[in-house]
């Protein structure tokens, strides 16, 4: 049972004389009270992440929870289409710890609905309002005074000069292009991806062909705050259809195939020795940020990105591959692979993803 839903005014640290925003929602379940922060990405200068410990005492402290009181920490939208979601526990020292979870774990923990916790905290009005109000108050010149870094105005006009256009993208595809004719098409513009995958919107780093053990993901997109986000995308031709057209609702053969390469990296990664391999994605985050190296990667406007190198990384992965002839069905299958998947593959069509351009 949800308790109170709000906007909550917090200090991001103990010294600092300004506020930043979150939302709070408190539920009572099992005899157990939960606290679900949600990010309010650029409507808060300070992310949840960076903060959690800091929101957690001035919770406490205002009477809304109680010590023992459950967190868990929430992004909208995002990769998944419905977000993340991280159970905090805390240390003697308020030190936090991080545990993935899932949408179904988040909302049987909570004894709510899955429409409660995919309530877009910005589409609903009364919170939206709210939000407004404080940010005037808070911010109230931010708008009109702040000029960005000519740096990060230069590296956006110049990847929008070389960005592919909707229907460029699409009148490509509706050729029925080979995996390499579609890589040697994307060569000119390695921010596509980016703009669906990336998370601040304009700080990321993308790259092609990265080595990872015996073989190279075509493409990485490293995002995210705090923890790095780290996304494997592999792609096929558009040549073929996603699925067969037998009548048995199967993927085709080559969609398998690149599903599986996914899996493989994505074991070699965490079976293998996962902190050689935090390191190493790290590693290449600041050569390409310091321009050291890697010809094949593009460092989005925002410049270096705001993660923390001894934190934990976020593994995400998509397969884009063939083409589309069965919405609903298509539909369903990409839902089952997500979620049967561990950690959760995004598989989208060349249609369905230029659909979400």
């Amino acid at each position: 049972m949800k308790v109170s839903d709000f906007i909550f005014k917090f200090k991001p640290n103990d010294y600092s004389h300004e506020y930043s925003l979150c939302r709070v929602r408190i539920f009572l379940h099992a005899n157990t009270q939960f606290s679900l922060l949600t990010d309010l990405d650029d409507k808060s200068p300070t992310s949840v992440t960076n903060s959690v410990e800091h929101i957690r005492k001035q919770l406490i402290d205002e009477g809304f929870i109680y010590n023992d009181t459950k967190i868990i920490e929430h992004y909208e939208e995002g990769f998944s289409g419905y977000g993340s979601f991280d159970i905090v526990t805390f240390d003697h020292n308020n030190s936090p710890n991080w545990e993935k979870t899932t949408l179904k774990k988040a909302q049987l923990m909570l004894g709510c609905s899955y429409e409660e916790l995919l309530d877009g905290t910005l589409k609903n009005e009364r919170l939206f309002k709210k939000i407004e109000y404080f940010y005037q108050q808070l911010y109230p010149y931010t708008k009109k005074t702040y000029v960005e870094d000519s740096n990060i105005i230069t590296r956006r006009l110049l990847i929008k000069e070389h960005s592919i256009l909707k229907k460029e993208i699409s009148d490509f595809i509706k050729t029925n292009p080979t995996e390499r004719e579609i890589a040697e098409f994307l060569k000119k513009d390695l921010s596509f991806f980016a703009s669906f995958y990336a998370n601040p919107k304009e700080e990321y780093i993308v790259l092609s062909e990265l080595k990872i053990a015996n073989g190279f993901v075509d493409y990485v997109i490293f995002s995210g705050r705090s923890r790095m986000d780290v996304t494997l995308i592999e792609i096929k031709g558009a040549n073929f259809n996603l699925m067969n057209q037998s009548g048995y609702g199967n993927l085709s053969q080559k969609t398998n195939e690149a599903i599986q390469q996914v899996r493989e990296r994505i074991s070699v990664i965490y079976r293998g020795d996962y902190e050689k391999y935090r390191n190493y994605f790290h590693e290449i985050r600041e050569q390409v940020e310091t321009g050291s190296g890697f010809s094949n990667a593009l460092l989005g406007p925002r410049g270096k990105l705001s993660v923390d190198p001894n934190k934990d990384i976020n593994i995400r992965s998509v397969v884009i591959a063939g083409r589309s002839n069965n919405d609903l069905e298509e539909s369903k299958q990409r839902h089952n692979v997500e979620i049967t998947s561990s950690p959760p593959i995004r598989l989208e069509s060349w249609d369905s993803l230029i659909n979400k351009f």
